[in-house]
Parts: C-alpha cells; sequence; structure tokens
C-alpha cells in the first residue's frame, strides 16, 4: 500500500498541480507493478474523462462500447486502485481525492531497480515537470470491443463449424470471411461464441452492425478512433481506408461486420447496393486483394456478390453457409420440457433446425398443448406462430415483386418445379427467370436439386406454408 496523498488546504484545482497525461501516467505504473498489466485504450479513457467529470454513458459514447462494459471496466479500476492506496476509490471520489492531493511536492518518484525490476519509493526527490511519453507501438493487451453485440444466452451445438471458423482464421490466414444464413440460424450467436476461441491471438477484436446502414466513411471513422482516439480523421474516404489498412497491416486484427445485407436495396434482386453505399463493395473487395495480417468476418443473410466472385480467383477468402442445427437441437425441446422425445426429430425437420424458429414453435407448444410435441404435429398444416408469420413477412418486403412472385408459384407446386416450367408459368423470358432465380439462392430462399438429369428448385416447409397461407388470405 501506497502512502501518496497528503491534504492541503482550500481544494484547490487540479490543473493548478498536475497535469491529466501526468495522473494517467502515474496511475498505468501503479497497476503494472500491482498487476502486471498496463492499461489498454478504454481503460485510459475512463480514467481521463473520470478527472473531466464525464459521465459512463458518455464514455460509452466516445469509446463505442456499451454503457454496460464500460461500468464494469471503471468498477475493476476503483476497486485496483482502492487496493494500491488503501481507501475506498470509486469514480464519484477518484477527481475529489486527486484535488486534494499535491503532486509534485508531495507525490513519490518511481525509480526501478534494473537488476530486480522492482519499484522503489523515493520521497526524497521532487517530480519532474511532466513529459509527454510516445504511445505504444503495440497494444500491451487484446482490445475487445462489441459494442451493440447482443449477449449470448444460448449456443447450441456449432462444434465442426466453431473449428472450420478457427482454422481458417488462425491457420490458413484468410483475410475475408463470409458467414452466410437465413435469419436466425444463429450467425451472430456463432461469431460471438467464436471470439472466445480466437481472443488471444488478436491485438483488437471489434464487432459492428450494419443494421442501421451506416456510410462506409462513418464506419471507418468509427473503426480509426479504436485504434488512434487522439488523431484527427479525414473526410475522404481513400485517406481513411489507407488509414484503416496501415493498423490491419501492423496489428493482428479481427473485425467482424453483422447485417451487411442491410446494405443491399430492397425491392430489387440480391447483391445490389443502395444508392450511396457502392463504396463498400470495393472496400470489401481491397481488404481481400491487398496484403494484411487481420481478418474482416461479413455476416449476411445473402451472398455478398464481390466475396463470391473473388472465391473462384484463389484469393484467401472463403464462405461458411450454416445450415439445420440438427440433432444439437434438441437443447432447445429440452430447455422448453418439451415430451414426446421421439416426435422431436420430426419437430426439428420441419422447422429447418433454425434456433429462433424452433424456440419460438417450442413456446406456443409449451403454453398451447402443455408441451406435447406429437399433438402439435397431428395437424396437416405447418403451425406458424405469428412472431414467426411476423419475421417472414419483415423479410419478404425486403424481396422485389418479381421474386416474391416466383417463390409464391413455387409454392404452389407439390413437387419439385424446373426452370422451363417456371418459365411457362411465370411467362417470364430466359432471361428474367434465370436472373429471379439467382436472386432468390442467393438469399438461401430457394433449394436447387438435380433429378432425373434436371435441375429443380423447392422451398422450405416453413416459406412454403407461409405463402401459401399468404395467398389464401388475399383470395
Amino acid at each position: 500500500m501506497y502512502d501518496l496523498f497528503a491534504i492541503i488546504p482550500q481544494n484547490p484545482n487540479i490543473s493548478e498541480y498536475m497535469d491529466i497525461q501526468e495522473v494517467l501516467r502515474l496511475a498505468e505504473e501503479l497497476i503494472y507493478d500491482h498487476t502486471g498489466e498496463n492499461l489498454d485504450y478504454l481503460q485510459k479513457t475512463i480514467l481521463q474523462r473520470t478527472l473531466e467529470n464525464q459521465t459512463y454513458k458518455k464514455i460509452a459514447e466516445e469509446t463505442y462500447a456499451s454503457e454496460t462494459h464500460v461500468r464494469y471496466i471503471g468498477a475493476k479500476l476503483w476497486k485496483i486502485l482502492s487496493e494500491i492506496l488503501g481507501e475506498n476509490i470509486t469514480k464519484a471520489n477518484f477527481r475529489t481525492i486527486l484535488e486534494n492531493a499535491n503532486i509534485y511536492n508531495f507525490a513519490p518518484v518511481f525509480c526501478r531497480d534494473n537488476v530486480t525490476s522492482n519499484i522503489n519509493i523515493c520521497p526524497s526527490n521532487p517530480r519532474a515537470s511532466p513529459t509527454t511519453t510516445n504511445p505504444p507501438q503495440t497494444p500491451t493487451q487484446n482490445i475487445i470491443d462489441l459494442d451493440k453485440a447482443p449477449e449470448i444466452i444460448n449456443f447450441y451445438g456449432r462444434i465442426d463449424e466453431l473449428s472450420t471458423l478457427s482454422k481458417w482464421i488462425m491457420s490458413d490466414r484468410l483475410r475475408v470471411i463470409s458467414l452466410l444464413g437465413i435469419s436466425g440460424i444463429g450467425k451472430t450467436t456463432l461469431s460471438l461464441q467464436l471470439i472466445k476461441q480466437i481472443k488471444t491471438n488478436f491485438n483488437y477484436i471489434i464487432y459492428r452492425t450494419l443494421r442501421f446502414s451506416p456510410t462506409l466513411t462513418t464506419t471507418l471513422t468509427n473503426l480509426l478512433e479504436i485504434f488512434a482516439p487522439e488523431t484527427e480523421t479525414s473526410d475522404n474516404i481513400e485517406t481513411l481506408i489507407s488509414q484503416l489498412q496501415k493498423y490491419l497491416e501492423k496489428y493482428r486484427c479481427c473485425i467482424i461486420f453483422d447485417d451487411v445485407q442491410k446494405l443491399f436495396a430492397p425491392g430489387k434482386l440480391a447483391g445490389q447496393y443502395k444508392s450511396g453505399y457502392e463504396d463498400y463493395r470495393d472496400f470489401f473487395q481491397l481488404l481481400v486483394t491487398v496484403s494484411h495480417q487481420s481478418c474482416l468476418l461479413l455476416i449476411s443473410r445473402e451472398k455478398i456478390p464481390e466475396i463470391t466472385k473473388l472465391e473462384t480467383e484463389n484469393y484467401p477468402v472463403r464462405t461458411l453457409i450454416l445450415g439445420s442445427l440438427g440433432a444439437a437441437a434438441n437443447e432447445i425441446c429440452q430447455k422448453r420440457q418439451l415430451v414426446d422425445r421421439e416426435s422431436w426429430e420430426k419437430l426439428i425437420n420441419n422447422y429447418q433446425g433454425n434456433p429462433r424458429w424452433l424456440d419460438i414453435v417450442a413456446t406456443t407448444i409449451q403454453e398451447l398443448f402443455g408441451g406435447q410435441v406429437a399433438e402439435f404435429l397431428e395437424y396437416q398444416t405447418l403451425i406458424l406462430p405469428e412472431a414467426l408469420q411476423a419475421e417472414l413477412e419483415q423479410q419478404l418486403q425486403h424481396l422485389s415483386p418479381v421474386e416474391i412472385r416466383i417463390m409464391e408459384q413455387i409454392a404452389n407446386q407439390s413437387q419439385p418445379i424446373s426452370i422451363g416450367e417456371i418459365i411457362r408459368k411465370s411467362e417470364l423470358s430466359i432471361q428474367e427467370s434465370v436472373n429471379v432465380i439467382q436472386s432468390l439462392k442467393k438469399r438461401l430462399l430457394l433449394d436447387g436439386q438435380s433429378e432425373n438429369n434436371l435441375t429443380v428448385f423447392t422451398l422450405n416447409l416453413v416459406w412454403k406454408q407461409y405463402l401459401i397461407s399468404s395467398l389464401v388470405e388475399q383470395l
């Protein structure tokens, strides 16, 4: 325990006695010698902004971290400092204690013993004028920024998928990976679980959602402020990309962009960017084709055209499409206390092994059928609870009118349908039909298979039932 502070009268303002950067350096020395770890960017920011009377909410906004995470890191800091100083340090009194301390005239100087690397206290020497030290060339510990990332409540199976992604990132050193799957299949949950496995191998891990369609300029500025918060950013997109590239080359970074499909224009065929968002196409392509030591993980409900193209050209890029949970989905049934275990497999298959769909359906079975899966499956019609219908409706609104038209035609078929039949029934040209079918496959909404040397297409049971029900309501 160090006796650092002497109370002086009149409670002078801190700026009269110490420089904030000097205080931060002193705090970093204390914490390093107590824990063996240096302060990271977020910890330094919390200390500095606390001295400036900023709230946790403002600090969270500045650092693009969640307020909960900032409070958690802050609490750990105050606990460490309390142990070091022998006083109950909190965010509320941290500034007051420092304002009551004559740092220059009283605080000890830290002298390093070159042999033992221990810290000695030399109270007889006054502290020299504060000097500005250069920032470290590499992070002293991993920085993980998961702003707006959902909390993982449940994680089921996906052992093979985790293994594949880990190999691609750690062993194969892929620059870009696209993680695809229909809504609710567990893409985001898988990516956050993956972080737990790879976090010690990266200097930076950053998660960002593109759900609200930020411009590329906004996204790049956000990222650069994590790497260099004191550096002024440019409005020029080429400059921003160039600056980010330098950090991706210098550090080992994993950047996760979720909801990439939100960059695409609604009402058009798959993969067409919204007006003003086309520069994302060049950005994604650049991170594949230019050498760096980092990895970009793109999460989307539909294929990303430039990634698909570059995969065929032997670049370090791969795509993983998530399918059914399979037997791992039994955990959902068990958690929801469903009975008739022999019926679980059929239930899982009917709802495509989709964890969110199964959770919605399992809740309905529990509430209305007393957990009896066999009773729920007795009905000829596949039951779609309201929450599931609402989710499908939201996705349907993103499709083009001609895609919806083709999906409705396929849904009305009792057997798989070929392109030729689609052309005849839809009265579309061959070119239009091919483009629409290709678009639906990019969105992972259409399944193709070979049958008697002919390629035929089907919809999954959930979409088929939803579209049939919608058509009946329109009559």
